[in-house]
């Protein structure tokens, strides 16, 4: 198992690509936020299911930056782990928390002024099918759980791990959600319906 010395340079260097990857999505952001874009369909979601949404994918970011100044938090019991392979474990989780983060700031480049949390569709709205959008219908979601599960592994907490099913479990229904409202005639209709039949949903389908 990494010791806490460990933990807390690998946490800084996470938390500082978190610093890095949010001035970037801010800088991407910038065109998105002139002038408002009228909305021709919605799907109205409860105020504390986002408020749930946004806490858990927000969740191993903050982790990092804990593990950064106290990781002892992290690697207190009982939610904390250890096993014989445990130093691997955490490497892995490491990497796929990096993987997370790269992906979510390549999605939001190509998705661009279309980027919302909010489940719509404007008047101008273009179906993006670049980048990972390729093969992937939502790399975001994807992203966001990958940097779940890999700061539960990161950190072998428990808590964090379950986030990450909470993440898989909102992740799943808003998707559906979306991909109802992309493929209605309100959206895209015909041509959303065949960009799913040749793209997987979180994984590229398999050809």
């Amino acid at each position: 198992m990494l010791d806490l010395l460990e933990v807390r340079l690998l946490s800084a260097l996470l938390a500082a690509g978190a610093v890095l990857g949010l001035f970037l999505l801010r800088q991407m952001a910038s065109p998105m936020a002139r002038g408002h874009r009228d909305v021709r369909a919605s799907v109205p979601m409860h105020h504390a299911f986002e408020i749930v949404w946004l806490a858990a994918v927000n969740l191993p970011i903050l982790a990092v930056f804990a593990g950064a100044g106290w990781p002892e938090l992290l690697y207190a019991p009982p939610l904390h782990v250890s096993f014989s392979w445990d130093t691997g474990v955490q490497a892995l989780g490491f990497v796929i928390f990096g993987i997370g983060g790269v992906l979510s700031l390549q999605a939001v480049r190509h998705l661009g002024k279309f980027m919302t949390v909010q489940i719509a569709v404007a008047q101008d709205h273009q179906l993006v099918t670049s980048g990972p959008y390729a093969r992937i219908r939502h790399p975001l979601y994807t992203a966001a759980m990958l940097t779940s599960l890999g700061a539960g592994l990161f950190f072998l907490n428990l808590a964090i791990l379950g986030d990450f099913v909470v993440v898989v479990a909102f992740a799943t229904y808003r998707a559906r959600l979306e991909e109802r409202l992309l493929s209605s005639p309100q959206g895209f209709g015909l041509q959303y319906r065949a960009y799913v039949a040749r793209t997987g949903r979180f994984l590229p389908r398999l050809r």
